[in-house]
């Protein structure tokens, strides 16, 4: 997930109904993304989410599709997609005080093919939104791990 899903993250671990907006962008928006299409649409899903309320632990994850607010093709209750992580490069930046930080970036936009998945939505115009759990573990894995090491 995203920096942007992260922060949302910390959010709702401080109790705080949390959702995380991002617009998405192709090759000829990467230098010059417009974010009409999510100010012009993130108010009624905002609206929407905390008119509905948001459980305890879920952080709301929605995406706004790069093609004009008109063109938006409605509104998807998706799952988390997945990209190809062979296409996936880091790329070592600089800050502004001239240190290293790393990126992590795609060769392409490749999206994922299975339906119902954010990816999915966002290839066919469509909003995301896509809540997602913060605990994230593994409680029968825990319990078989406890045995291993009491037995190590």
């Amino acid at each position: 997930y995203s920096g942007t899903v992260a922060g949302a993250i910390e959010g709702t671990i401080l109790g705080i109904p949390s959702i995380a907006l991002s617009q998405a962008f192709g090759p000829t928006t990467r230098d010059n993304p417009s974010y009409v299409t999510a100010e012009t649409h993130a108010p009624g899903v905002i609206r929407t989410l905390l008119g509905e309320g948001i459980p305890k632990g879920i952080v709301i994850n929605v995406n706004f599709p790069d093609r004009p607010p008109q063109d938006v093709q409605g509104i998807a209750v998706t799952a988390q997609g997945k990209r190809d992580q062979r296409l996936m490069r880091i790329d070592e930046r600089k800050d502004g005080r001239g240190n290293a930080y790393y990126w992590i970036a795609f060769e392409r936009r490749v999206f994922d093919t299975v339906p119902g998945s954010d990816l999915r939505a966002l290839d066919e115009g469509r909003i995301s939104v896509t809540p997602l759990r913060v605990e994230q573990t593994d409680e029968p894995f825990m319990t078989r791990l406890a045995q291993v090491f009491e037995n190590a």
